[in-house]
């Protein structure tokens, strides 16, 4: 049920923003990829066997896209290089887990059992099950996921996994402070447009809603990373790569809005 407030705070710069983000992250979408990355392995060989490969390209697309998706935000360009190095590898993979959720049910991942099976030699049946169960309960909104992934980008730490590299390198470790004026910014925009989309109660039910689903979804990365060595593997690996990545994009991913 969808019901405008009329008296909604959300003025034209809002709507600019939202629109914006929205862009960004569709710009950056791996899921006409996957999509098609699924259908070619589906009939490429009626006896096809999957292995982890398929299933470790398809999560590195999911990755990328995301990565990039923050490293073109305004807010992302203004930090240090050491500081958007340390932004990556604190929040990054929290976001991996979140909206490669919603990446999976976008790209039909879920809609048959035999697009299941890219992922199941990397993730196997029980904890695909649990992937599917948690995807079939995010928000419908794409709009309020997109603005709440922003937010969660620049939290000071939205993965509660020890990071096991050198403390002494993460320049934010004395200021996240520098994180909270972006944050409280796309909070505060995803509030106003829970309110100017629908009513006061319904917003007030839809944030709920999103933060226990935010909160299972961590807990259910958390699992995995400590009982499968390939997941673990991967992930590790990927906070290896997050410093080169960070190195060879610095003048390559453009801001999509604001200053240049």
């Amino acid at each position: 049920m969808r019901h405008h407030d009329g008296n909604s705070q959300l003025d034209t710069s809002n709507q600019i923003l939202i629109s914006n983000i929205v862009h960004a992250f569709d710009a950056f979408s791996p899921v006409a990829e996957v999509r098609h990355t699924i259908e070619m392995l589906k009939t490429s060989a009626s006896d096809i066997q999957y292995d982890v490969s398929h299933s470790l390209r398809i999560m590195s697309a999911f990755y990328n896209s995301l990565q990039l998706f923050i490293s073109s935000t305004p807010d992302f360009k203004v930090l240090t290089p050491t500081e958007q190095c340390s932004l990556l590898k604190r929040n990054m993979l929290g976001l991996l887990c979140i909206g490669g959720m919603y990446l999976m049910r976008e790209s039909g991942i879920f809609d048959k059992p035999e697009n299941e099976m890219v992922l199941l030699p990397l993730y196997r049946a029980e904890a695909l099950q649990q992937a599917k169960m948690i995807c079939q309960q995010i928000n419908g909104d794409p709009v309020l996921f997109k603005l709440m992934l922003v937010a969660l980008a620049f939290s000071s730490n939205c993965y509660m996994l020890h990071n096991r590299g050198n403390i002494d390198k993460d320049s934010l470790l004395f200021g996240t402070f520098r994180l909270l004026g972006s944050q409280n910014v796309y909070v505060e925009l995803m509030w106003k447009y829970l309110i100017h989309t629908y009513n006061h109660n319904i917003a007030v039910k839809e944030i709920s809603a999103l933060v226990k689903q935010l909160l299972d979804t961590l807990n259910f990365s958390i699992d995995l990373y400590e009982n499968n060595q390939i997941h673990q593997a991967f992930i590790d690996d990927t906070i290896e790569q997050t410093e080169k990545f960070s190195i060879i994009n610095e003048k390559a991913v453009v801001p999509l809005w604001g200053k240049k």
